[in-house]
């Protein structure tokens, strides 16, 4: 197969993971008592699949551009640390709809500023993926779990 040159394509997006409300897009699949992050030893292997919105704005009434798929789980005894692997899937109209960019790593989501996730591939117009992705929390709700979170996508493809 004849790779084409190389891009480096920016994108930025907001998720809303939601594990309360009536419209909850992460559903807890191994629930161990009250989720507390506030004590995150007692989150320690809580296992989440999530289909969360992905929006162009912060708002949850904003445009949705597509979906954050997959799963993650609080893999830390210490801290609020997640492992997550997320298929970001395009579903809106334009270049990008069909295509995925997929990312795994560690996520400590109670860290100030921005915490940064590798890009390890993607599907589409983002076949051969490789990249980043910084990610900063805009809303966090300790109680129920409920985030905004907004993405910067930097991602190299053919």
């Amino acid at each position: 197969m004849a790779l084409k040159n190389e891009k480096l394509t920016h994108l930025h997006f907001y998720y809303h993971n939601l594990l309360a409300g009536p419209n909850a897009t992460a559903l807890p699949q191994n629930p161990k008592g009250p989720l507390d992050y506030s004590h995150p030893a007692g989150l320690f292997g809580r296992l989440t699949m999530a289909d969360n919105p992905l929006m162009l704005d912060p708002e949850l009434n904003s445009t949705e551009v597509g979906r954050v798929q997959g799963l993650y789980g609080v893999a830390s005894r210490t801290d609020a640390a997640l492992v997550e692997l997320f298929n970001f899937v395009f579903t809106a109209d334009g270049e990008y709809r069909g295509s995925t960019v997929t990312v795994l790593g560690r996520n400590p989501i109670l860290a100030t500023g921005t915490r940064e996730m590798p890009v390890v591939g993607g599907t589409g117009v983002f076949g051969f993926a490789r990249g980043k992705v910084h990610l900063k929390t805009q809303l966090f709700d300790k109680k129920t779990g409920n985030a905004v979170v907004e993405c910067d996508i930097y991602v190299f493809h053919y």
